[in-house]
């Protein structure tokens, strides 16, 4: 008896777990795994997310997004997950750790510690006004000294959360990524060894 009156709340926990899926991931909803720390503390090591699926073949990154995409590496394709950071036109410059878009400093403010995330932890705010958090060991690491650079047509300039441990655009190897390689906009995290990270949405806001 008590079986069968558990079916129906579980039913419903789970049409609106899946109702929250649809509406904040769409209709095709893919599935990732993050095995590294490049992306906190938006993401860490061992989360998994639901993002929407072929969002970008009928639409442009807009910086802020956070968006999977595929790149050559070793012979075979690999999927990466970083931040768009600017586009095409677009002028990008790292100096003494603060970024710079075209011409102007990106505003920066500091956030108390996260206990999951080696480093010092900022909000940081992109001109169109979305902002996120990222990390920073300090301002002077590898990588914190880029001369501008211009971004080519259909190209765009991604970085990871986790300034001081990502690979990304401000490698020369790893360069700018074309938008015919981004893929997915990453959603909500539906699996954390931390419970309550459990549907957190990934893109800022607006």
């Amino acid at each position: 008896m008590l079986a069968r009156l558990l079916i129906i709340p579980s039913i419903v926990v789970f049409v609106l777990a899946a109702g929250y899926v649809v509406f904040t991931t769409g209709i095709h909803v893919r599935s990732y795994s993050m095995p590294a720390g490049s992306m906190a503390p938006a993401l860490v090591p061992g989360e998994m997310i639901f993002a929407s699926g072929g969002f970008y073949s009928n639409q442009v990154p807009v910086p802020g997004d956070i968006v999977l995409f595929n790149l050559p590496r070793d012979g075979e394709l690999t999927t990466f997950i970083k931040r768009v950071i600017a586009g095409p036109g677009d002028r990008v410059k790292i100096e003494q750790g603060r970024l710079y878009l075209n011409g102007v400093l990106v505003e920066r403010s500091p956030l108390p510690p996260d206990p999951a995330v080696d480093g010092l932890i900022y909000r940081e705010t992109l001109p169109n006004g979305r902002s996120y958090e990222i990390a920073e060991v300090s301002d002077h690491e590898f990588q914190d000294e880029i001369p501008e650079i211009v971004i080519e047509p259909a190209h765009y300039f991604v970085l990871g959360d986790n300034r001081d441990r990502s690979n990304d655009s401000r490698f020369p190897e790893f360069g700018t990524v074309p938008l015919a390689a981004i893929v997915d906009k990453a959603s909500i995290i539906w699996m954390s060894a931390d419970w309550r990270r459990i549907g957190k949405r990934l893109q800022p806001d607006p």
